[in-house]
């Protein structure tokens, strides 16, 4: 828990976690193939590397939630409260705001995962994949728009 004293406004994080994310976006299909065939000898199939990137932003949108819940950075959350009321609130109130929306996207996680097996073993287009997560993301960004932080 973090006191009011040491509660401090910063961005860094943020910024670490979107330099991060667009590497590892960047590098995943000019590696994955490679990787896979060299150490496992398995070539995928088409469509693999999409496969792995949407894993991975869905997974990365979850590591962002975890970071404001564990940092208390609940001002990062648009149509959140500001750094003020933040620190006002004490570092409970933050914690279960920044919980609610974790949660919210840890479930729509467990619903990827499953849908990127299902779509794997019955080798669907890489489109509806796309349009599957995207959807996905979509709806638990707009399921946490009812959770308020007062």
């Amino acid at each position: 828990m973090i006191d009011q004293q040491s509660y401090k406004k910063t961005y860094k994080p943020l910024i670490l976690w979107m330099i991060l994310f667009i590497a590892v976006c960047t590098l995943i299909p000019m590696l994955i193939n490679q990787i896979f065939e060299q150490l496992f000898q398995i070539t995928w199939g088409e469509g693999a590397e999409v496969r792995v990137i949407l894993m991975f932003m869905v997974i990365s949108i979850d590591g962002l939630m975890w970071m404001i819940y564990a940092g208390e950075y609940v001002y990062w959350i648009n149509g959140g409260p500001s750094f003020e009321e933040a620190k006002a609130a004490g570092s409970e109130k933050r914690k279960a705001y920044a919980g609610a929306h974790l949660r919210v996207f840890l479930k729509m996680t467990l619903v990827c995962c499953v849908y990127i097996v299902i779509s794997s073993f019955f080798r669907l287009p890489m489109l509806i994949d796309i349009v599957v997560i995207a959807s996905a993301i979509v709806a638990a960004a707009i399921k946490t728009i009812p959770i308020r932080f007062n």
